[in-house]
């Protein structure tokens, strides 16, 4: 593919390069390319974010000024999609417009989605380890004084994490909101230790641990790991990996 030099007026350049102008972009995050087809029938004009070559928008553009067969990645629901057919200039400008907003919404949730992958892994570490740590014993259930016990620790963690959140530097309204939404999770991990085996109890502990530590590394690494390993059963209390629990505040 050569870069754009007389195969298209420059009237029609300078619309494409403004139709990508917004949304954080500049047009000189894009690259405007064109190649000739085989049969030499026309152009296939190609749009590529610099940054990330696999983000593109291209169509074909034949000697009678007709547009058609649409590429787009990323598209509003695939990774890749196409529009078949001949279409307007006026479509172009739109999906060009759309395209911009799908590529910035896939850089911000590129991120998120990065999170979720890592927590997924985590997850899967986890379910193993309760499976080698646990025998028969992982099936029973805990006692009432045990699970009162546990009730107790949790609501003891749940002050430490209101605390922690209170230190912080966010805004009053997402912590409040993180403060609700936690406190929810505590309670349901309360009632859980009435009807989960010690095993599974243990792993829906640990996945919730998981993603408080990703939700608020702060927080987390300032209540540190052993608040958190009293919770678990004696049977896997010793032998959790560092890599998830808390990070170790150094100054505990």
């Amino acid at each position: 593919m050569k870069l754009l030099a007389l195969d298209i007026n420059q009237s029609f350049l300078m619309n494409l390069r403004e139709r990508l102008e917004g949304n954080g972009f500049t047009a000189d995050d894009f690259q405007i390319s064109t190649s000739e087809t085989l049969n030499k029938n026309g152009l296939t004009l190609q749009i590529t974010y610099i940054y990330h070559k696999d983000y593109y928008l291209s169509f074909f553009l034949n000697h009678d000024g007709e547009m058609k067969n649409l590429k787009l990645s990323p598209g509003k629901l695939l990774a890749n999609e196409t529009r078949s057919g001949i279409f307007t200039y006026g479509t172009l400008t739109g999906e060009i417009n759309t395209w911009v907003k799908n590529l910035r919404s896939e850089i911000r949730n590129s991120v998120v989605g990065r999170q979720i992958k890592e927590t997924q892994e985590k997850i899967e570490e986890i379910e193993k380890i309760m499976e080698e740590k646990f025998e028969e014993v992982s099936e029973s259930y805990f006692t009432k004084a045990e699970g009162q016990k546990l009730k107790e620790k949790l609501d003891e963690l749940e002050e430490k994490y209101s605390l922690a959140f209170d230190k912080s530097e966010e805004l009053e309204s997402e912590l409040k909101a993180e403060k609700k939404k936690m406190h929810q999770e505590i309670e349901l991990l309360k009632d859980q230790v009435q009807y989960l085996t010690k095993k599974k109890w243990a792993t829906a502990l640990m996945v919730k641990l998981v993603n408080w530590c990703a939700r608020n590394p702060q927080a987390a690494k300032q209540i540190g790991q052993s608040a958190v390993k009293t919770l678990f059963p004696k049977e896997i209390e010793d032998s959790l990996p560092t890599s998830l629990l808390p990070p170790t505040d150094e100054n505990n």
